[in-house]
């Protein structure tokens, strides 16, 4: 499959560096990445073609910025602090904006120059939204509006941003639960929601329109009767190899009338009872409206393993334990039936909040003020300390995601193990493992997703700040984990999940290679 993608967090690049990079689609074109060392483009043709980028940009009264390539602007700083910085970031604040910008890039032939990437919310796990050239930086086109039963989205709007315009009208849509990822690449390339993708399916899978800049600057809009091979590509992130999307259109339900969770600390002797009774196998029977996960952490200032046995549904408490005991047996289901006020029969922006800090939680209404530039700087006024120390917070990290196949318990003793053996370990406050499900409307949904998809999710992330100190050892950890979780691997799908984490190897596609021969017009 050759099409880039406007990642979740992070979209396109044409650099020939991404044959190196763990990026999901590989573009089979030679593009240079040109040696720039001082936030400028080295060479006589290249500086000459750069002044007059950057001339005619400033004409037209869209911002630029070249960078000393030391420290990024606010709005180029990304969650990975090990992402390179671009000599030159525009910020364009319009869909006209966009589109100059790209005639402006094809016009002086810089798309063979150097690479060109494409900025959403800046979260992305393998840096696909910056470059050692010119960053497109979406964060300033954060519209949002709701008609009908549609969102529209501009591609720089945070998931915070979305949570509130969904909430304030009583809608929903499939989706995260990281604030800071931006619709541009979250839509497109995942949207993995822990109460509402068995019954209704990923975010990007409904994407039902939205209009695309390709390269060469023309405006497309696209749905289901327009360029419906485009919307294909939208939906799992492969429309990125062609252009930029400037907006998004979802297809939304009506806000659940409830959301009931129960998140269950379960020792490694109960957890051997959910093993030998199938547990997670037998979830997949459970209905649509109850999901079922295992996930292993560390709490600040404890050594002791902390494995959640979690359980979200869209039934009453009363009849999710019912459904439990009727597809995971009495034995598991008594886990969580000890303590019945452990239960939370609450709103879905209740679900929503769980890793918001405490003030946040309390003022949902200061999501509508959120932006990503705010959440690089001070994460703490929106995460709890223990989300921001383990996954948002901008860090140094290490993520893999690997499908696996349903019956994986075996999986999870072993996790529960390795865990367990670096318990003095500082790093361990860090990182969590999570296996979830899969599977249910997000399979059957599956012919209109260019993004293959699996039954179950087996998921890994570490964060440092200190390379000398602490990279070596947490890649080693990595390593380790990763053996744990691809012992149980699912090979069907072929990828891992997310449009951003495919490797070259596998980013083969006939259907996406001609979608992108036909609009890839960077170079004719």
């Amino acid at each position: 499959m050759v099409l880039l993608r406007q990642d979740e967090t992070s979209p396109t690049t044409s650099s020939a560096s991404y044959s190196k990079a763990k990026e999901s689609m590989i573009s089979h074109l030679s593009l240079c990445e040109t040696s720039i060392s001082t936030g400028h483009v080295c060479g006589t043709k290249e500086n000459g073609d750069m002044a007059s980028l950057l001339h005619d940009l400033k004409q037209r009264g869209i911002p630029v910025q070249e960078t000393s390539r030391r420290k990024a602007p606010p709005g180029a700083v990304m969650h990975d602090r090990g992402a390179p910085i671009p000599a030159v970031v525009v910020s364009p604040q319009s869909q006209w904006g966009v589109a100059q910008t790209l005639k402006l890039l094809k016009h002086y032939g810089l798309y063979n120059q150097l690479p060109v990437s494409v900025k959403s919310g800046g979260h992305g796990y393998f840096n696909g939204a910056s470059c050692s050239g010119v960053m497109v930086n979406l964060t300033g086109m954060t519209g949002r509006r709701i008609v009908g039963n549609t969102l529209f989205l501009e591609p720089g709007c945070v998931l915070g941003q979305t949570v509130n315009t969904l909430a304030t009208h009583s809608k929903a849509v499939p989706h995260g639960d990281c604030f800071g990822v931006g619709a541009g690449g979250h839509f497109l390339t995942a949207g993995w929601d822990l109460i509402l993708a068995r019954r209704y399916g990923l975010g990007c899978q409904s994407v039902i329109g939205g209009r695309v800049v390709l390269w060469d600057g023309n405006i497309v809009d696209v749905d289901e009767k327009n360029y419906p091979d485009l919307l294909y590509a939208m939906r799992g992130g492969a429309v990125a190899g062609v252009g930029v999307v400037t907006e998004i259109r979802l297809r939304l339900i009506d806000e659940p009338a409830l959301a009931t969770w129960r998140f269950t600390s379960i020792d490694r002797e109960q957890l051997a009872i959910c093993v030998a009774n199938n547990a997670f196998t037998n979830a997949f029977n459970l209905p649509r409206d109850v999901s079922v996960s295992f996930r292993f952490y560390f709490e600040p200032n404890q050594l002791q393993l902390v494995c959640s046995f979690n359980i979200v549904s869209l039934l009453t408490a009363q009849e999710t334990i019912q459904c439990l005991i009727q597809h995971l047996g009495a034995e598991v289901t008594s886990f969580v039936t000890n303590d019945l006020s452990a239960w939370n029969e609450k709103s879905l922006i209740d679900l929503r909040m769980l890793p918001a800090s405490e003030f946040l939680a309390t003022n949902p209404e200061m999501l509508s003020e959120v932006s990503s530039t705010a959440l690089h700087e001070n994460p703490l006024l929106y995460w709890k300390q223990t989300a921001a120390l383990r996954e948002m917070a901008p860090s140094f990290f290490t993520s893999i995601s690997h499908w696996v196949v349903r019956g994986c318990e075996p999986m999870l003793l072993k996790l529960y193990d390795a865990f367990q053996s670096v318990q003095k370990e500082p790093a361990r406050v860090r990182m969590y493992a999570l296996l979830i499900q899969g599977g249910g409307q997000m399979l059957e949904l599956q012919p209109d997703c260019c993004m293959p998809l699996g039954q179950a999710l087996a998921r890994f992330e570490l964060h440092w700040d200190d390379p000398d100190k602490e990279e070596r050892w947490c890649r080693q950890f990595t390593n380790e984990i990763s053996n744990v979780i691809r012992s149980e691997e699912d090979e069907g799908p072929g990828r891992p999940y997310r449009g951003d984490i495919w490797l070259e190897e596998q980013a083969s596609d006939e259907n996406l290679d001609e979608i992108h021969k036909k609009y890839d017009r960077r170079f004719v």
